[in-house]
């Protein structure tokens, strides 16, 4: 288990993506191109939460933590936000839709979605928890 704490300042995202590429390919479990997803879906998870530490006016660190359980790898991002509803949050128009030109930001949930075989979101006492997983296939 790697326990991160960075300050929500996106300046540190890099750090994060490095620390992520490395656990995972610490064992060779997972392909070149899986671990470049896996560290994308979670920049887009530590970006959402730096964001809304932002907007609450919170400075408490982002927590990231990384397990890797021979099965899988599992990144879980932490914020001290207030928390919100992912279903409430109002869907991206499709990609041929001309109003999606419009949208230059709201795309970190589907590309979380999209990137990682697992995403879930979990209240926590003064945030939200995002878990990411990628299965490990053998």
């Amino acid at each position: 288990m790697i326990d991160l704490q960075i300050p929500p300042r996106s300046g540190y995202l890099a750090l994060v993506r490095r620390v992520v590429a490395a656990a995972a390919s610490a064992d060779d479990a997972l392909s070149d191109r899986r671990i470049d997803d896996l560290s994308l879906a979670v920049s887009e998870a530590c970006a959402n939460a730096i964001d809304a530490q932002r907007a609450a006016g919170t400075r408490d660190p982002v927590e990231v933590a990384i397990e890797l359980t021979g099965t899988a790898v599992i990144v879980t991002v932490s914020d001290h936000a207030g928390g919100f509803v992912p279903d409430e949050v109002d869907p991206i128009p499709s990609a041929d839709d001309p109003g999606r030109l419009r949208h230059e930001r709201g795309l970190g949930l589907p590309l979380m979605q999209s990137l990682a075989d697992s995403v879930t979101f979990t209240p926590t006492a003064d945030g939200t928890a995002v878990r990411l997983e990628v299965v490990v296939v053998t």
